[in-house]
């Protein structure tokens, strides 16, 4: 038997360390003493109640370490108890998580759907109907149409005024050439005038120009 075993043991005899153990074995040798005594009747009576005594004390604490035995298969028991419900208790939290967290994934999912399904109705109400939009594009072709025509007017205008421009200088260079000419003509000191003049461009006679193939006819350059 080792070491161990024997301290053990003792700790589970002499309890919380009041001396039992110790008391058992006094007790013991005062029994043994007390059968193989010589003496008187009243001493042999004495050292009986006192051996009375000591077995009391010994039933008491041998009730005692009973009592806390019985306690102690009591409490562990309780703890057996109170370890299967804690055991259950634990399955039934993983059991209700995890359907908790179930819960919480289809919740989200709805969520989500909720949340697209307003975004897609908020761009349906942003969009018009097909009608209107098509019949707006009616409009607006019309009207660029339209635009585009006056821009192309517009255009065959101002080339026009173009070229009547360009009439208008040439018919006044030709002016100042017959100005500076006459002018040289009168400072010569030849006697004889010269009847000749190069001729005036009249302003106010029809100008024909030709316009993009077409004949266009103007009485008024300015």
């Amino acid at each position: 038997m080792g070491d161990e075993e024997i301290i053990r043991r003792r700790l589970l005899i002499d309890g919380d360390g009041t001396g039992d153990a110790r008391m058992i074995a006094k007790f013991t040798r005062s029994f043994i003493k007390w059968c193989f005594s010589e003496d008187g009747p009243q001493e042999s009576q004495a050292q009986y109640e006192r051996l009375l005594t000591s077995l009391a004390s010994i039933e008491q604490s041998s009730i005692k370490w009973d009592n806390i035995l019985n306690m102690n298969s009591l409490q562990l028991e309780h703890y057996e108890e109170l370890k299967n419900v804690t055991t259950d208790a634990v399955v039934d939290a993983e059991e209700a998580l995890n359907a908790a967290k179930q819960e919480l994934a289809k919740a989200r999912e709805v969520r989500n759907n909720g949340l697209q399904y307003h975004a897609l109705a908020k761009l349906i109400q942003e969009h018009p109907s097909r009608s209107p939009t098509a019949e707006r594009l009616t409009k607006l072709s019309a009207s660029l149409s339209k635009l585009k025509s006056a821009r192309d007017q517009l255009d065959e205008k101002l080339l026009l005024r173009k070229k009547q421009l360009h009439v208008l200088f040439t018919a006044l260079h030709q002016l100042q050439a017959t100005l500076d000419s006459d002018e040289d003509k009168s400072v010569a000191v030849t006697p004889v005038e010269d009847n000749r003049a190069a001729p005036l461009v009249d302003l106010t006679d029809e100008i024909t120009i030709i316009n993009n193939g077409n004949t266009v006819t103007e009485m008024d350059c300015t």
